[in-house]
């Protein structure tokens, strides 16, 4: 919530779940292109001094050890140093690691971040000419060259790279001349650089040379002076808009830039770009601009600006067009005005279209439509952006606003909770173990704290655990707050109610065994929070014995607020799959959910986009009729974004005793104790034992082992038991188990290099103080000890620690 020191802080690397680092560490122990490790050349990126030689010494000597990863180890470091995801985004694209990327960032389509220069595409002939274009997205684009429509043609020798982020001409020639672009594309979408001439001559270019318009004047034709690349551009634009007039030209440095409007100079305008802001009707009239070296002086092409009183209306000539929501399901023709008998080119977006088009251009219109249109043309060397005509079918209402909406502005929230629970080990042996639910819970946290969501995550929580859950859920939520409640595990469906199955239901799932999602629900609304939003990641068959299914009049009674939003991952009488691939894949809808959940988009819009992406990913051994399809259903009244701003509680919200409480409670069910130094007889031996710690969910504890020792000592071996007044607990040794990597966390507080990872679950059955008892068998010049119930303590840690703040309270 807004008022805490975590908020509104950056998502640090040691907030990744565990299982994303294992992964992350397993692809930079590879070796890279340059025949070092990934690790190394991630630290190669960093700024100068993170990392001394030294250091990078020792993080190599975990590769000697069984298990050990020197990635991990330099990923948990820099964990403890506070460094953030967004660096590690940083330097994983530096070396380019696509598949790391995949691990911490959103995929995104291309986005071009370097335009090819006009200063680097002009020559003489048989030189080398070099154009290069940069894109951001992920996956990595794909990048294509074009002359024109046309794509560019490889000539080995001459034109190379024509797939590449870099199009090279070895031997130019005059017939390369002519406008390139050149399209970054990935799965998502394709973004198109901007347009830049390449000029070849085979002696100095003249000014005849440059351009044979009549239109271009030079008070100097001496051999040298400037080239002008990029020309003025007349326009026909609304008063109260801005228009941004542009001159740009290639030649011996230094070059000076003078406007001029109606033959007269404008003495403050001296550079490449001259602004008009806003527009008004005394900027109307012919523009041109001088450009000077010490070789001479050359004009560009006049521009003439003409500036309208009022937005152009439909049927209007204007320079664009934007396609919103408000023309949804309407048939829209634009036309160019131009005479130019050459194609148009078409531009969304500024992107342009791949396919050549005629001069009119018809839509009907639909979501993935939206955008800002232009047309454009060819004329000679220059590309032309041309007057559009709009017609709409049928029109809009006379008394709607001609002009487009104004964008969507989201909203405003003190805060965002979410609780997550994955139930994957179900006790009856009836009971399908589902493979999922954790890595689901695990990277939905992950991104929903990238959001600025405060994330509780259960796993395998039985009736009362979760109705517990509930409880303390409740106690978060406060007036203003967005609240997030995400399941994932066995579920069914009866007389329009949905349940949730504990993990220590029976097999059947009595109805007095499970849990109605629709009193979460109730629950939530009672609170009378923002946003309430559900998401169902289970099955929604009936069960097969119905024998004592719910009446009608026994259903919670909801209230009908404008603020709720309920997610399903699959239809009524439908099942949701999980992935047989692989035990560390997510289900299949939280696998489409997680490439969406981050996008600036309406919640609704992203369901869409979820839904639509799901349906597609129908393997064909399934059929149509059988395959599970999302849906949604919304009682919002407004937009809301999940990416929508925390703000300080301006007295709107009620009362600040239930924020700070919340605040509180969020706070004591995070905490991870501090490392211990253990101590005991070991010691003699010159041994040393540390303890530290870490949270893999809000429930589960991970016991890192570190220790330190002489060479003398060898064959070392830990066990660990722990136990609290009259209760055992459940530590299982994690390089045992299924799908997880021996690999813990070193800390800058921790002794040594860790070598056993422990996994302590169940926190919420602890009620007291948690006693270890170590167990540890060596060999020491070859004789060999043991020592048993080496015992050291800590407070109930996590959630626990909240419970027992409960407790006491009581």
């Amino acid at each position: 919530m807004s008022s805490t020191s975590t908020e509104n802080r950056p998502r640090l690397i040691r907030d990744l779940p565990f299982h994303t680092l294992n992964k992350l560490s397993a692809i930079l122990d590879v070796m890279s292109a340059n025949g070092k490790p990934g690790w190394e050349t991630l630290i190669s990126k960093m700024p100068d001094g993170t990392y001394n030689s030294t250091q990078v010494g020792t993080f190599r000597l975990a590769s000697m050890r069984l298990g050990g990863s020197p990635a991990y180890e330099v990923l948990t470091d820099m964990g403890f140093r506070g460094r953030t995801v967004e660096q590690l985004v940083s330097y994983l694209e530096r070396i380019e690691c696509e598949e790391g990327l995949f691990l911490v960032k959103p995929q995104e389509g291309p986005m071009i971040i370097k335009h090819p220069s006009i200063t680097s595409s002009i020559g003489p002939e048989d030189s080398e000419i070099q154009l290069e274009c940069q894109a951001t997205g992920l996956p990595f684009p794909q990048y294509k060259w074009f002359k024109g429509k046309e794509p560019v043609t490889e000539i080995t020798g001459e034109v190379e790279g024509v797939k590449e982020r870099r199009l090279t001409f070895k031997k130019a020639k005059p017939h390369h001349n002519g406008q390139y672009c050149c399209r970054a594309m990935n799965k998502h979408s394709h973004a198109f650089s901007n347009w830049v001439e390449v000029r070849v001559s085979s002696k100095p270019p003249t000014l005849q040379e440059q351009d044979p318009t009549p239109t271009v004047v030079s008070e100097q034709s001496n051999v040298g002076g400037p080239i002008i690349t990029v020309h003025p551009r007349s326009t026909s634009i609304p008063a109260g808009g801005d228009y941004l007039l542009t001159c740009a030209a290639h030649g011996q440095e230094p070059i000076s830039y003078q406007w001029y409007k109606n033959g007269r100079e404008i003495v403050s305008r001296q550079g490449m770009e001259f602004l008009l802001s806003p527009v008004q009707q005394l900027h109307s009239g012919n523009y041109f601009c001088k450009v000077s070296n010490s070789f001479g002086t050359t004009l560009s092409n006049q521009a003439i600006v003409q500036v309208v009183n009022s937005a152009p209306g439909l049927g209007a000539q204007q320079e664009s067009f934007k396609i919103s929501e408000r023309y949804l399901g309407r048939k829209v023709t634009m036309r160019c005005s131009s005479s130019v008998p050459s194609p148009a080119l078409w531009f969304k977006n500024e992107d342009m279209l791949p396919d050549p088009r005629s001069k009119e251009f018809t839509l009907q219109v639909k979501r993935e439509d939206f955008g800002t249109y232009s047309c454009k043309f060819i004329e000679g060397s220059s590309l032309v952006p041309q007057p559009l005509f709009v017609d709409i079918v049928p029109p809009l209402a006379p008394d709607v606003d001609v002009a487009p909406p104004e964008e969507i502005q989201f909203g405003k929230c003190r805060g965002k909770v979410a609780l997550l629970i994955g139930n994957q080990r179900y006790q009856a042996a009836e009971l399908t173990r589902l493979r999922q639910p954790h890595n689901d819970v695990a990277s939905l946290a992950g991104e929903l704290t990238s959001l600025g969501f405060q994330c509780v995550t259960l796993i395998d929580a039985s009736k009362d655990e979760m109705e517990q859950a509930f409880l303390f859920l409740k106690r978060l939520l406060v007036r203003g707050v967005y609240a997030l409640f995400y399941f994932a595990g066995h579920g069914f469906e009866e007389n329009g109610e949905n349940y949730l199955v504990p993990v220590d239901a029976h097999e059947g799932f009595s109805l007095q065994e499970c849990v109605k999602a629709q009193s979460v629900l109730k629950m939530m609304q009672d609170r009378d929070t923002t946003l309430n939003f559900l998401i169902l990641d289970m099955c929604r068959k009936p069960r097969e014995d119905q024998s004592e299914m719910g009446e009608p009049r026994m259903r919670e009674s909801l209230q009908n607020n404008a603020n709720t939003i309920i997610s399903y991952a699959c239809n009524p009488q439908y099942e949701a799959y999980e992935s047989k691939r692989y035990a560390e894949d997510n289900g299949i809808f939280m696998t489409y959910f997680l490439q969406h959940v981050g996008k600036l988009k309406r919640i609704e819009e992203i369901l869409m986009d979820v839904n639509t992406a799901v349906n597609a990913a129908r393997p064909e051994t399934i059929p149509e009729e059988k395959w599970q399809k999302p849906s949604y259903v919304s009682s919002l009244a407004k937009p809301v974004s999940l990416h929508d701003e925390v703000v300080p509680d301006d007295g709107s919200f009620g009362s600040d005793n239930d924020f700070t409480a919340a605040l509180t409670y969020w706070t004591l069910a995070h905490i991870i104790p501090d490392p211990i130094n253990v101590e005991g007889e070991f010691q003699k031996d010159q041994m040393k034992i540390s303890l530290t710690f870490n949270a893999e969910f809000s429930n589960v504890l991970l016991i890192h082992v570190n220790a330190s020792y002489p060479s003398s000592v060898s064959d070392l071996d830990v066990s660990i038991v722990a136990y609290g007044p009259n209760q055992k607990y459940i530590v299982t040794d994690v390089k045992n188990q299924g799908g997880y990597d021996s690999r813990a966390v070193s800390g800058s507080k921790a002794l040594g290099k860790p070598l056993w990872l422990f996994r302590m679950e169940k926190l919420q059955r602890v009620r007291g103080v948690v006693t270890f008892a170590l167990g540890l068998s060596y060999n020491v010049s070859g004789v060999q000890r043991q020592f048993g119930m080496i015992e050291t303590k800590i407070e109930p840690p996590l959630i626990a620690k909240l419970y027992k703040y409960f407790k006491d309270r009581q």
